[in-house]
């Protein structure tokens, strides 16, 4: 995948006649589009366009199309697609930018207002894909995202290239920090460029820490800062009196919170970071539930506190609609988004939750699915779950014995965090 930052806007109406509803997703001189990709025959190519809807907290797909390669040609240094009767009516794909134009029929009007909107154009087996989180307009007859600033859509652009795993090193990683800071510096109303700079010092305290009572102080500056961000971002993004806004945020900045709390022994801290996270399930809990994870994380299994946020996460994954999501909801509960190990890095981490629990059963259960999966062979912790699986009977009975300083951690510690689930 192909992450699009430079110079997107995005436009959808409902002007009320189904052969007219639709729009335009626009993209500038994106780094990503320096290199293009012949789409046409015999390449297979497709466009879909989804929004992660406030209202039901699912992704719904709103158009996609599998393009005709023949109505592709060649223009100048550029690719033009065109369909006057199709949903996808234009497309120009080039290195000056990225324009599609879709309408009619095949289009379906977004139902309120959405958390993002998100455009896709496959191309063989290479994915450009572009967000929006923010928009001038945002209902169910009109969504106009706002054009993100230069700094802003780098510090996206490079903060997808450590989640990835295309460019971890400490130099991009400062880039990102600048990036986003010259981003929020410019406008301080810009929440989403907050959100991204409170998960980048989220990820570089996890990467440094593999338990909570042993913190360097360059990892708690990292979690400082987190949680000065998240603080920024929360009222930008979320509205917690009207319920509106990006849900997901919340339970993000209570985890930050919480953890602060136990990492400084601040009692304070710890207890309202536990409120706001019971705020953030009740919000949203089919994603907020897994910002539980630091509280099963830090707790030993018999505290009352980790036997209540277990029991949350237990019914959570014992829905049927949760273990169904894996083939509705394949951005959030697959592989096919921005967690392009989300399948391997869950199991595991729920194989891991029920070993700390002492239900041996259960969690070789998680793992045997983690291990049968076609693609753990080529995950980069694939090694993890080899381990986990030969050794799950050892590893339960460390959290059953009455000394904690010898559980190991959840998966998602150290080199894990972010990693897991999110490097290719």
């Amino acid at each position: 995948m192909h992450v699009l930052t430079l110079g997107k806007v995005l436009r959808l109406e409902d002007v009320g006649n189904p052969e007219k509803n639709g729009g335009t997703v626009v993209v500038g001189r994106d780094r990503a589009l320096q290199t293009l990709y012949n789409p046409t025959c015999p390449t297979a190519s497709a466009v879909q366009v989804g929004a992660y809807l406030r209202s039901t907290l699912r992704d719904t797909i709103l158009a996609r199309v599998e393009l005709n390669c023949a109505k592709w040609s060649v223009s100048g240094q550029a690719f033009r697609y065109a369909d006057k009767t199709g949903t996808i009516r234009s497309i120009r794909y080039g290195s000056r930018g990225l324009k599609i134009e879709i309408h009619g029929v095949g289009f379906t009007p977004m139902d309120g207002p959405a958390v993002f909107v998100e455009a896709q154009l496959q191309i063989g087996d290479q994915a450009l894909n572009t967000r929006f989180h923010t928009f001038k307009q945002n209902g169910a007859r009109r969504a106009v995202s706002r054009r993100p600033s230069v700094p802003a859509a780098l510090g996206e652009a490079g903060f997808w290239d450590v989640m990835l795993g295309d460019d971890g090193s400490e130099a991009n990683q400062q880039a990102v920090i600048g990036n986003l800071e010259k981003a929020v510096r410019r406008d301080r109303y810009d929440g989403r460029s907050q959100f991204l700079l409170a998960m980048m010092h989220m990820y570089r305290f996890g990467q440094r820490v593999t338990r909570f009572d042993s913190v360097s102080t360059e990892a708690h500056a990292e979690l400082a800062a987190a949680n000065t961000a998240f603080a920024a971002a929360l009222p930008l993004l979320w509205d917690d009196a009207s319920a509106s806004g990006d849900s997901r945020v919340p339970g993000f900045a209570a985890a930050a919170k919480y953890i602060q709390g136990v990492v400084e022994n601040d009692t304070a801290r710890r207890d309202q970071g536990l409120a706001d996270l019971e705020r953030a399930v009740g919000a949203n809990s089919f994603f907020n539930v897994f910002d539980l994870i630091p509280v099963l994380q830090a707790l030993p299994p018999s505290d009352p506190v980790f036997q209540q946020a277990f029991a949350l996460v237990a019914t959570y994954l014992s829905n049927p609609e949760t273990r169904q999501c894996v083939v509705t909801q394949q951005e959030l509960c697959a592989n096919a988004g921005f967690a392009p190990r989300n399948l391997q890095g869950s199991l595991t981490l729920f194989g891991d939750l029920y070993a700390k629990a002492g239900n041996l059963q259960q969690a070789q259960s998680w793992y045997n699915l983690a291990s049968a999966l076609p693609e753990t062979s080529t995950w980069p912790f694939a090694s993890l779950i080899q381990d986990r699986t030969a050794n799950a009977v050892a590893r339960v009975a460390l959290y059953a014995d009455t000394d904690p300083s010898n559980d190991p951690p959840l998966i998602g510690a150290g080199r894990e965090a972010c990693a897991m689930c999110h490097n290719r």
